[in-house]
């Protein structure tokens, strides 16, 4: 099922979008009653873990990761012209991605449901991630790439497991 599942999601897949089959169908467990969780990665508008050397007229977002939680990121809109789309909110000065607006401006007949950070059908049978792609790593999860592997999980958390 994973491979059917992986196959599908290659084929659905294209320049401008990557689609992930998730959760438990998308590793290869379809249980009665259970859902089809779906990442849609769209790689068309960038994102940027610092403020990239581009030309002026490209259009992105920034990760912004003041007055945040740890783990967690704004995606500030950085923009050429004076229009930004109408699922960016404005907080001092700066346009902001809004994932309530977001998810309200994609809603239509087929996903008419907005279900946590998911778009879902009717039937809940169906739950539609939309995604951004950063093609960095980022900066609060350098610690990872440099760790020593033998630190982490400790011997206690593993001995749980």
């Amino acid at each position: 099922m994973r491979l059917i599942n992986a196959i599908k999601d290659n084929l659905s897949s294209d320049t401008q979008h990557t689609v992930i089959t998730s959760g438990s169908f998308g590793e290869g467990l379809a249980m009665r009653g259970s859902d089809i969780d779906v990442m849609f990665v769209c790689k068309t508008v960038p994102v940027y873990n610092v403020k990239p050397s581009l030309h002026s007229n490209i259009t992105y977002f920034l990760m912004d990761t003041d007055d945040v939680k740890l783990g967690f990121t704004r995606l500030r809109f950085e923009f050429e012209r004076d229009h930004f789309p109408n699922f960016c909110k404005q907080k001092n000065g700066k346009y902001y991605l809004s994932n309530a607006l977001y998810k309200q401006a994609i809603l239509n007949d087929i996903l008419p449901i907005i279900h946590g950070p998911c778009v879902s059908n009717k039937e809940g049978t169906v739950d539609l991630a939309i995604c951004l792609h950063c093609n960095t790593w980022v900066s609060v999860a350098t610690q990872w790439i440099i760790r020593p592997s033998n630190q982490w999980p400790s011997y206690d958390a593993y001995s749980v497991l």
